[in-house]
């Protein structure tokens, strides 16, 4: 039988990829404005708290412990060049992390480019008075640091949102910078990134809360990618819209704080965050609920075990999730290894046994190995008859399955002859007219006029 095997970046171990920042090689700069002189920007004083709770949690001992110097904190700044000279120096001495956040107001010129104000800034003359992200973006993409990591907490009002019909796919189309992991809050108008009386910003304050208070439902450390899963369903829970990200390689697993609120995993958890995370897929963030099914599917298998039954349950999640975020190969590969276990477990003749080699089988054909794809289902359709019966749906599927895999694979007339035999057993079993005899004799005559005559 043919297997499909995980590649390295498909299913990554926590205990060797994820890890703290490392303070004494990391720097930080944190750049905020919450005061503006001009009148059409509406002063921000939450985002002073934002620099001040921001910093407590980088340099915490418990965290990134960074050391005073290597955490730089820009408050009010008037002009661009300050900002740029303080970012330079960063990036220049930087070996492991260099971090970038920035809170305040942004703006779009009239080429759709991306713009972060200032407190001196005139939204009349943005290029010579803000701080052009273009430059942000070379700054982080030339410097040396292993991981960087951009923050973003923009508002945009007044004309900067009138000015542009589509401001959030101009601002998040400009944000992706190589090598470097980007969180940013979605552009909404002021008050809905700064609620009046509260004591951050809206994204700003979901993601220090989660930082500084943990959630029992991470492991140990908190990651950038639990950071970005956290804020965006908290975020979607109050109506508001999910931050997004831009992230390359493993840069999601790198951790910016211990996880406060950590309780090792137990049975009576796994149920809930199950539920979580398959609505999280269910919600549209198919990425998030990845993470969370990766991240449930190693704990429970090292709290567990690999063969307990909540273990195999939350893999089978976890395979689908592969699957349904584009990943066909990796989706073939996890299910492939859950059929193994569940055969152990249950003999590879057990219904669920079945249909994880039916869905091995599946996803191997979508990511484009037809030819193993009609072996699989080969091999299934003979072990799914013996245990359920010929005339059994899930069997005559298998049978389905092949058939069609046999097509596509090169094999027109096998996979005619192979339909021609199903639409006898449909017809002998459902009648003439049942819609699944209709179809099968529909395939039959495809596949029979692809082949051409004998």
């Amino acid at each position: 039988m043919r297997r499909y095997h995980l590649g390295s970046g498909t299913a990554r171990q926590e205990g060797d990829q994820v890890r703290l920042a490392g303070g004494s090689n990391s720097h930080a700069v944190l750049i905020g404005c919450g005061s503006y002189d001009d009148a059409e920007l509406p002063h921000l004083p939450a985002v002073r708290n934002n620099l001040d709770d921001l910093r407590a949690l980088l340099t915490s001992p418990r965290n990134v412990a960074l050391p005073e110097e290597r955490c730089t904190v820009l408050r009010d700044v008037r002009e661009p060049q300050k900002v740029g000279a303080a970012l330079s120096r960063a990036a220049s001495g930087v070996e492991d992390m260099f971090l970038v956040y920035f809170a305040g107001h942004g703006a779009l010129d009239e080429h759709g480019l991306l713009h972060l104000l200032l407190t001196g800034s005139d939204t009349r003359l943005l290029g010579w008075t803000s701080l052009r992200f273009d430059l942000i973006r070379q700054t982080m993409a030339s410097a040396p640091a292993r991981n960087r990591v951009l923050l973003l907490d923009c508002c945009f009002s007044g004309r900067a949102i009138e000015a542009m019909g589509d401001t959030a796919s101009l601002y998040f189309g400009q944000l992706e910078i190589a090598g470097t992991f980007v969180l940013a809050s979605a552009p909404a108008n002021t008050p809905a990134r700064a609620p009046l009386g509260e004591r951050h910003t809206l994204f700003t304050g979901e993601l220090i809360t989660f930082l500084r208070d943990g959630s029992a439902a991470e492991p140990e450390l908190l990651t950038l990618g639990a950071a970005y899963r956290h804020t965006a369903r908290v975020l979607a829970a109050k109506g508001e819209p999910r931050p997004q990200r831009c992230g390359t390689g493993t840069s999601d697993q790198l951790a910016l704080a211990a996880n406060t609120a950590f309780r090792h995993l137990t049975p009576e958890d796994v149920p809930e965050r199950l539920a979580g995370a398959v609505g999280m897929g269910e919600a549209g963030d198919l990425a998030g609920a990845l993470e969370a099914l990766n991240v449930l599917a190693q704990q429970c298998g090292r709290v567990l075990g690999a063969r307990h039954e909540l273990t195999l349950l939350t893999h089978r999640a976890l395979a689908h999730a592969e699957g349904e975020n584009g990943r066909a190969t990796a989706a073939a590969a996890r299910y492939a290894q859950l059929a193994e276990q569940l055969a152990v477990e249950h003999g590879p003749r057990h219904p669920d046994t079945l249909q994880a080699r039916h869905e091995h089988a599946r996803w191997a054909g979508i990511g484009g190995d037809a030819a193993a794809a009609a072996d699989l289902f080969a091999e299934l359709a003979v072990d799914a008859s013996g245990a359920l019966g010929p005339e059994d749906v899930r069997a005559l599927s298998c049978r389905w399955q092949h058939a069609h895999w046999l097509g596509v694979s090169g094999h027109p007339e096998r996979a005619a002859a192979a339909f021609a035999e199903l639409a006898e057993n449909y017809r002998s079993s459902l009648g003439e007219r049942h819609g699944d005899t209709r179809a099968a004799r529909r395939n039959h005559a495809y596949w029979r006029d692809t082949a051409g005559p004998a």
